[in-house]
């Protein structure tokens, strides 16, 4: 026999053999696959539902901004070169005093023509990098005060050290629950996948005795493992589209009562396509895993 042909007949026999074990064991593998999409379920659901609800928040600027007051006679567009040239600035806009009076008087209430003439002067707004720190504000603050043609930049930065705090301690503690649930996912992956494999000794137990290698032995657990698993991340994400559905509209409804809007939806089809062959690969490599123990076992007996 070839080598080309012993490698298409032995990964047929392993095909149909995957097969005959589903057929066989049908209503574990039904119960593997119902215990592993819910479990599946669980991370998928909170991931979507928190990245939906936090998608407002995500949307909010985050970047201290500075408010650079040019002194009178200044060149408000060389300043603001010098001003997006300066360290942690990401962007700078120009705007002239005649806009900035208007916008004042807009905001007071007032008319916008005044007789006394327009006492403010040209006035630049420095954005800086949003994972500066407040020593790198105030420094940054400090050289742009320094540059010709500036009088002052002011600045408010307290919420940005309050937010970068809260933001911390939220991924840690997301981190901590998606570690706890990541562990429990995985233990019940295992004992839904060594379930379909609980035959596996006595089947191994043949094939050892007429000479076949681990690997062929273990091929078609392999592949069980790894359509039970697909099968179950599908079926989770079918499980997480439902209750998307079934969710959504009392979102929008509460929504709706503060102005704004919250959308869930699943990943795009790439990232769903990755959640189902990771999955795969998993159910494939456990699989494999219990069916070589299983191998050793009997080796070791022998």
């Amino acid at each position: 026999m070839s080598f080309f042909t012993g490698f298409i007949t032995s990964r047929r026999w392993a095909f149909e053999e995957m097969f005959r074990g589903l057929k066989r064991n049908a209503g574990a593998n039904a119960f593997a696959v119902l215990l592993s999409a819910l479990a599946l379920t669980i991370p998928l659901w909170i991931a979507l539902v928190f990245y939906g609800l936090s998608e407002p928040l995500r949307s909010l600027p985050t970047s201290v901004e500075l408010t650079v007051f040019t002194k009178e006679g200044a060149d408000a567009v060389k300043v603001a070169n010098a001003v997006r040239a300066a360290p942690l600035v990401t962007s700078a806009q120009v705007i002239g005093k005649d806009e900035a009076l208007k916008a004042l008087n807009a905001q007071l209430g007032l008319p916008s023509q005044t007789a006394g003439g327009n006492p403010l002067p040209d006035i630049i707004v420095a954005v800086l990098d949003d994972r500066a720190s407040a020593d790198e504000i105030a420094a940054a603050a400090k050289r742009i005060s320094a540059l010709p043609g500036v009088d002052f930049a002011p600045y408010e930065a307290s919420w940005h050290e309050k937010l970068r705090a809260v933001t911390q301690a939220s991924w840690v503690g997301l981190a901590c629950l998606g570690t706890v649930v990541a562990l429990l996912v995985i233990l019940v992956l295992e004992s839904a996948v060594r379930m379909t494999t609980a035959s596996a000794r006595d089947e191994m137990c043949t094939l050892y005795l007429i000479g076949a290698a681990p690997g062929f032995a273990a091929r078609p657990y392999a592949w069980r493992g790894m359509v039970l698993m697909g099968t179950a991340a599908a079926a989770a994400l079918g499980l997480s589209a439902a209750g998307i559905k079934l969710l959504q509209p009392y979102l929008d409804r509460a929504a709706a009562l503060y102005g704004g809007s919250v959308t869930l939806t699943l990943p795009t089809l790439e990232l769903c396509l990755g959640f189902v062959a990771a999955a795969a690969v998993l159910g494939g490599l456990t699989s494999s895993l219990a069916a070589l123990r299983a191998w050793r076992t009997i080796a070791k007996a022998q």
